[in-house]
């Protein structure tokens, strides 16, 4: 782990009586890469139409029931923002409306909200909309929209100025055929990995009354000791090799199973039926075994402290996909910019998969 302390003076003045080593800017640069560190760099997100995203649910509305869903194309504004503005224009409460997921503030991002509202209640939707908020489509439907309820994402995101196109568009080659490691990517930790931080505090016993706060120092608490574990695996040169005690995950799926490694194995990983998965940590025992058990635990261990707060929490043992394939990549050259599209899963970052073929500037949205 490499982390630095920043200035106690800064840090400490609005937390008077919280130690110092709890502020600290952590460094996630040692994450290893599969394809080599890219040669090039690049400018990202310079401007919001650099970055854009179009979320697809997966399932067809069915045009009846007291939710009304909403398709908006926002830009510069994150996704609790429209949420507040939905609240106050339909006059709700801000626990009616619904939405799937996060999404980049420094982006042009079309993402669905649902409003519970009264089947019978008709809804003028002739002055939804500002200079940021644009209504693309609506319907009704029978469940409230609930985080994760997608399919996938779909991203076309502007490299601009990159210094060596040939060499990204040789790594964007290399992802076509292997993927990239699914690390969970740096918006995950919030600026200088802050959610870590409230994660140390809260691990040492400060009670965050405050939910949003306290749900980011979970989140990113296990998915930092995902990232370790995928990192050990590139580290070691058994991020795609299957090992005796391994725990495999169904492609597209949550389900999980153990079983040795054999020739019906390692052709499935290959047409990508199945993936290696890493822990994302809670109650409940490790699934893998031996060398892999190792592994897991060493790294786990290293927490200790996230360990039992993530167990206290509630959280239970679940496992995730060690590779990450992007569905879909294409690419498109102009002059020294990049345009490159592809479709994720949810719960998958685009960022981890830019940062295996270009170096960039992170932007923490």
């Amino acid at each position: 782990m490499t982390e630095t302390t920043t200035n106690k003076a800064q840090t400490t003045a609005e937390e008077p009586n919280t130690p110092a080593e709890f502020f600290k800017d952590w460094s996630f640069e040692h994450w290893a890469y599969l394809h080599g560190k890219p040669k090039a760099s690049a400018k990202f997100k310079t401007y919001p139409e650099d970055f854009v995203v179009t979320e697809n649910l997966g399932f067809d509305l069915t045009g009846e029931g007291e939710n009304v869903f909403l398709l908006i194309e926002k830009t510069q504004l994150n996704t609790q923002q429209v949420c507040e503005y939905l609240a106050k224009f339909f006059g709700r409460r801000l626990r009616d409306i619904g939405y799937a997921g996060l999404k980049d503030k420094q982006s042009i991002s079309r993402q669905w909200f649902s409003v519970q509202m009264n089947v019978k209640q008709d809804v003028d939707l002739s002055t939804l909309g500002t200079e940021n908020i644009k209504l693309i489509e609506h319907s009704r439907h029978i469940k409230k929209l609930k985080v994760g309820a997608l399919k996938s994402n779909h991203f076309d995101i502007l490299l601009r100025d990159i210094t060596d196109v040939i060499d990204t568009i040789g790594q964007l080659e290399k992802i076509i055929k292997q993927g990239v490691p699914n690390y969970f990517g740096l918006q995950r930790f919030g600026f200088k990995g802050n959610n870590l931080n409230w994660a140390d505090r809260m691990s040492n016993g400060e009670d965050i009354k405050n939910k949003k706060i306290k749900g980011f120092a979970l989140s990113a608490s296990r998915s930092y000791i995902f990232n370790q574990v995928v990192n050990e695996r590139l580290k070691q040169n058994i991020f795609t090799t299957p090992i005796n005690g391994d725990v495999f995950i169904l492609n597209g799926s949550n389900s999980f199973f153990s079983q040795d490694v054999d020739d019906e194995i390692k052709q499935r990983l290959l047409e990508n039926d199945i993936h290696i998965s890493a822990p994302l940590f809670g109650k409940g025992e490790f699934e893998t075994k031996g060398q892999i058990l190792e592994l897991e635990t060493k790294i786990a261990n290293e927490h200790a402290n996230w360990q039992q707060m993530l167990i206290e929490q509630g959280l239970k043992q679940e496992r995730r996909s060690i590779l990450l394939n992007p569905e879909n990549l294409t690419w498109q050259v102009k002059g020294n910019d990049l345009l490159i599209s592809f479709d994720l899963a949810t719960g998958c970052f685009a960022t981890s998969v830019l940062r295996e073929c270009v170096d960039f500037i992170q932007e923490y949205s």
